[in-house]
């Protein structure tokens, strides 16, 4: 695969809830720590500072059998005064004014349709997919593809056995809330729905296509994924997003450019905001997806570039 898809799952953590919706988790599921679950978690310091802010790489969907998470990650969770995350779905769930404005630019309004986007070839093979999967009806002919991004990426995430809603970030919004823990966001709805929607019509038709014909590879690379993501794999997540090098230069570029927006460019974005908490003294307990950590352009490799510390939390046996 052209790995375009891995770097949704996670990098955006709207797109599998634009389709489904997120729903309150019971957050205790399971006595005991799962101390085999360790994936990359940092802490992160300032000489001239009295606070350390812990930074945890997330996956957006998860199996509830994992929580809860090691006592390592849940002892810096708890002393810490503030979560942060890329965006309070949470909130965006308890605002319908804002659900429906959002929705609403899932839709054409000058009645083009996705028909017209794909082009005969590709719906006819996208709309056969749905119907063998029982999940088309003719309504659907007006949303964009981020529409269809989202309901192939709950497919994907349903036939590995996952679940959006115990996804890491949606896990610890709901103890936060139960906490009474202070969210800060570092992106909004709007935004990542604006990045999903700005995609060239080249793109959105590669990464439909990768979805329609790579379906079963898809499922299984969500599962390898999961299966880094658990173990904190570097080596493996860095490998998951490089981009292949056997890709047409047409559409290395377009992988190219997407890679930045979707990742480089939002990384400054985070890091600038961890900068800030740290300039305000703030114990924050930081959840973005694992997608951003890493890479020469990662907030890890970032933050160390700016002269803070970065420790590597290694977890007790």
């Amino acid at each position: 695969m052209k790995n375009i898809l891995k770097k949704l799952y996670v990098s955006i953590f709207i797109l599998p809830l634009l389709f489904v919706g997120c729903k309150s988790n019971n957050v205790e599921k399971i006595d005991g720590s799962k101390e085999s679950v360790t994936p990359l978690f940092y802490k992160i310091s300032k000489k001239d500072s009295n606070v350390n802010v812990y930074l945890l790489g997330s996956i957006h969907a998860a199996q509830e059998d994992i929580y809860p998470l090691n006592d390592t990650i849940m002892k810096a969770y708890k002393n810490s005064d503030y979560l942060a995350v890329e965006v309070d779905t949470v909130a965006l769930t308890e605002n319908l004014n804002l659900q429906l404005e959002l929705s609403g630019k899932l839709l054409y309004d000058d009645g083009t349709t996705i028909k017209d986007e794909l082009g005969d070839e590709l719906y006819d093979k996208m709309v056969s997919f749905l119907r063998e999967n029982k999940s088309y009806v003719p309504l659907y002919d007006n949303y964009r593809p981020a529409f269809f991004e989202s309901l192939f990426e709950n497919f994907v995430i349903e036939e590995a056995d996952m679940d959006s809603n115990e996804g890491i970030d949606m896990h610890f919004l709901n103890l936060a809330k139960e906490d009474k823990k202070n969210i800060l966001e570092i992106e909004t709805a709007e935004s990542q729905y604006e990045l999903l929607l700005s995609n060239p019509t080249e793109l959105d038709k590669m990464m439909i296509d990768e979805y329609v014909s790579e379906y079963d590879t898809a499922v299984l690379e969500m599962k390898d994924l999961y299966d880094s993501w658990k173990s904190g794999n570097i080596e493996k997540l860095e490998s998951t997003f490089a981009i292949d090098d056997n890709l047409p230069e047409d559409e290395a570029k377009l992988v190219t450019d997407y890679n930045k927006a979707l990742i480089n460019d939002r990384n400054y974005i985070m890091a600038e905001a961890l900068e800030k908490y740290i300039s305000e003294d703030k114990k924050v307990f930081c959840v973005v997806g694992v997608g951003h950590l890493i890479g020469d352009e990662g907030i890890i490799s970032l933050m160390e570039n700016n002269g803070y510390t970065v420790e590597k939390i290694e977890y007790k046996e």
